[in-house]
């Protein structure tokens, strides 16, 4: 029997995925065939070390991020560590991805080596399945290797820093230029991390706390830029008029829905509307958009008239021009071309979602 097919059969035989027939011929081969009885009970061995393996790694994950929820919460204080043992809290958070990804490394690795052998025994270097098999596993150690260089870079970049702010932040340039609420930067070092968990290292173009309102650019070589984004930066919105937001009040994007329900924002500030819609601190920086899928606000916290308010989006157009007085920022160019309008609200949601980040700053 082909090594490869008996491989296939050895794998259908201990998921129990073989028929009864078929099973009677294994068993009654492994009686006659001293060898692939060993292979039987060797890949058996294999694959029960890898399910221990996992499960004592998903326990001990399982109980970094319970302590990680505690500590959040202020349940239980953070143990303070000394010299070598400081550990980069961004680290801890995301090093179950990191571990995942190692494990996947060590797994693929192995495969790799046994069907290489297989190939190469074979002889057959002509068959179109060898090549597409030389091709698939390039791809796997490309991506092996750009795993490893993100993870390094995360911990490069943070070194032993803890989490001091957050929040929510929007792209109004396709290069990379993200708006945000200035109180969510109150670290040294902020992380930008998109809906699919990619993180990049943003710098501040502007902050302006009397407003509120902060420009930030995703400095980072792994940032591919937008060649256009669904929405555009609007101007105006109606008394009563439906709107929407999407934010980061928790690790994945959280979509709310309400309505404008002054023009104005707290103490009649002219700069500000105030919107009736349910919204978390984690919101803060996140957009607001009309029915057509227009921003025409960046959402703020709660202030002490009990409301939600958001910076009307001319403040946008302002800062953005006051910015541009900078030449290493005359390139900014605000979104202008709404390609959402005519689509009903999932469909907008989904264009809209990648364009939203979770903004993290720490110390």
């Amino acid at each position: 029997m082909d090594d490869i097919l008996l491989m296939d059969a050895v794998e259908r035989y201990l998921r129990g995925e073989m028929s009864e027939q078929e099973r009677t011929m294994l068993e009654e081969l492994r009686k006659n065939n001293p060898e692939v009885d060993q292979m039987v009970v060797e890949h058996t061995y294999f694959l029960n070390e890898l399910d221990q393996y996992g499960a004592i790694k998903n326990f001990k994950h399982a109980l970094v991020e319970a302590e990680i929820k505690l500590t959040d919460e202020g349940v239980i204080n953070p143990a303070k560590l000394q010299g070598r043992a400081k550990v980069a809290f961004l680290w801890k958070r995301y090093k179950r991805i990191a571990a995942v990804a190692a494990s996947i490394a060590g797994i693929v690795s192995i495969i790799t080596a046994g069907l290489t052998s297989v190939y190469n025994n074979s002889g057959d270097k002509t068959n179109p399945g060898y090549e597409q098999l030389k091709r698939d596993l390039t791809a796997i150690k490309e991506d092996q290797k750009k795993t490893k260089n993100e993870v390094n870079d995360i911990k490069t970049l943070i070194g032993d820093a803890r989490p001091k702010s957050g929040g929510t932040g929007f792209l109004i340039d396709g290069q990379g230029y993200l708006i945000t609420n200035a109180h969510v930067l109150q670290g040294k070092t902020i992380i930008a991390t998109n809906d699919k968990g990619r993180q990049f290292l943003v710098t501040v173009c502007m902050q302006d706390n009397t407003r509120d309102i902060a420009v930030l650019k995703i400095d980072d070589k792994d940032f591919v830029p937008y060649k256009s984004l669904p929405y555009s930066i609007g101007k105006s919105v109606n008394l009563a008029e439906p709107v929407y937001t999407m934010g980061f009040p928790k690790d994945g994007i959280v979509y709310g829905e309400g309505y404008l329900s002054s023009e104005t924002g707290f103490q009649n500030d002219t700069l500000s509307y105030q919107i009736a819609i349910t919204a978390d601190h984690g919101n803060s920086g996140g957009p607001v958009l009309n029915k057509n899928g227009d921003v025409i606000g960046i959402l703020s916290d709660k202030s002490a008239g009990g409301g939600v308010y958001a910076v009307k989006s001319m403040y946008i157009f302002k800062t953005i021009e006051n910015l541009k007085k900078d030449t290493a920022f005359s390139n900014i160019k605000l979104a202008s071309a709404n390609t959402i309008k005519n689509l009903d609200r999932e469909q907008q949601v989904k264009k809209v979602t990648s364009c939203v980040f979770l903004i993290k700053s720490y110390e």
